[in-house]
């Protein structure tokens, strides 16, 4: 069973007086364990789409089945509870809360989910992004990218089945981005967690099991690595 399901999804904005549509009938599954990564320029509607994957935002048409749950028959309260549940997000400006240290940022999902280890848990992957010695220092505090390895480490906090990142490198210098990209794939494998990555980046892509590419809205190539 696909543990992402995208069927005929299109998005459409209202731009002025005219519509602008961003995607047009996208169609692609995505099995436990894939790793898969979304290519294609800028304005080309890959971030839109990892949007909708995720259910961070509603598609104008078509269905978005996650982890077997069709987003668009869930309301929002619904929507974060599957994400809550089953997804981690690294982004490329990494999101971290300013007013909470590494610990606690990474800390925050699985409060979320009222573990009573969250501490400890949190700790331990700050240990694993080799960031035990930072635990009590707050975002502004750290380099990009330690901000990105914590922002990793909350990731994978609520042990997600499915990861979705969005230009994870894309802040970077290329020899930081290359040691991020080595521990996302490094985590990922350990973990068993799918991964959707969204990047320009050509060699990134490479590393994965599968690219789509997006041009105009529209999938132009959908091929295994």
């Amino acid at each position: 069973m696909s543990i992402l399901s995208v069927r005929n999804v299109s998005k459409t904005y209202q731009s002025g007086s005219k519509p602008l549509t961003v995607l047009d009938d996208i169609n692609f599954d995505i099995q436990p364990g894939e790793r898969l990564a979304i290519v294609g320029p800028s304005g080309s509607g890959k971030t839109t789409l990892l949007g909708l994957c995720a259910g961070l935002d509603s598609a104008s048409a078509g269905s978005v089945v996650l982890h077997g749950k069709a987003m668009e028959q869930l309301n929002e309260d619904q929507r974060a509870s599957v994400r809550n549940q089953s997804v981690g997000f690294i982004f490329q400006n990494f999101q971290l809360l300013p007013t909470l240290t590494a610990l606690e940022n990474v800390m925050v999902p699985l409060e979320l989910k009222k573990r009573k280890d969250a501490r400890v848990k949190a700790m331990e992957l700050l240990k694993q992004v080799g960031l035990a010695d930072r635990a009590t220092h707050y975002p502004t505090q750290l380099s990009g990218g330690e901000q990105q390895r914590v922002s990793i480490a909350r990731a994978f906090a609520n042990e997600p089945a499915i990861l979705f990142a969005d230009e994870p490198t894309g802040n970077l210098d290329t020899e930081t981005g290359e040691l991020i990209e080595q521990l996302i794939f490094d985590l990922n494998r350990e973990k068993g967690t799918t991964l959707v990555l969204v990047t320009h980046d050509v060699e990134l892509a490479q590393k994965t099991d599968r690219i789509i590419s997006i041009k105009g809205g529209k999938i132009q190539e959908d091929r295994y690595v």
